[in-house]
This record gives structure tokens, C-alpha cells and sequence, in this order.
């Protein structure tokens, strides 16, 4: 039997792992899929917590690839609680993005 072919890295060219995203882009993030619920789970309605259930619009401002050769955006996007907002930034799998191109 002859050699076994290494796997991984093999000293070829490659793409580059980030690509900025200049201007940012409008995409819409759906926070249930994002993060999903236990199933089955009862709970109780809290009128200041956070809105986790729906789909916002964030901004994405880069593409990095990950080591298994995915791509993931850069989003910041609002989460409100309560009658407020805060904005998170992190990286999010590309499958979930989804452009926004209704006009505003």
C-alpha cells in the first residue's frame, strides 16, 4: 500500500480568508433561527426582556471564511428589550443572512 495523502493544508494558494464589505450592506437577521428555543419549554412572559423572536435589519461589514471553508458575516444588528435597544457585533453563518433590497 503506498502513502496516505495528508489532509489539510497542502502548500497551495489561498484565498484570502476576510473580505471587507465597503459600503456595509443592509441584510436581515432572524433572531429565532439564530438563536433557537429549548423545545417543549414553558415559560413565563417577561415584557422587559429581550426580543429574541424576530427579524431585524443589521449591517454586515465583512466576510471571513472559517477553517472548514464557510463563510461568516460580520453584523452588527439591534436587540431591543424592553422599549429599548442595544447593538451586538459578531460573526453569523452566511446561510442564515439575507440580503435586504426593499427600497426605504
Amino acid at each position: 500500500m503506498g502513502e496516505m495523502q495528508s489532509i489539510g493544508y497542502t502548500g497551495q494558494p489561498l484565498t484570502p480568508a476576510f473580505r471587507r464589505v465597503d459600503p456595509p450592506a443592509p441584510v436581515l437577521v432572524d433572531l429565532a433561527v439564530l438563536f433557537p428555543r429549548e423545545p417543549h419549554r414553558q415559560g413565563g412572559y417577561n415584557p422587559a426582556g429581550l426580543q429574541m423572536h424576530s427579524v431585524v435589519e443589521g449591517s454586515l461589514t465583512c466576510w471571513g471564511m472559517c477553517e472548514q471553508g464557510y463563510w461568516w458575516g460580520l453584523v452588527t444588528y439591534p436587540i431591543s428589550y424592553g422599549a429599548r435597544r442595544k447593538s451586538v457585533t459578531h460573526w453569523i453563518p452566511a446561510w442564515m443572512l439575507k440580503r435586504r433590497t426593499d427600497p426605504r
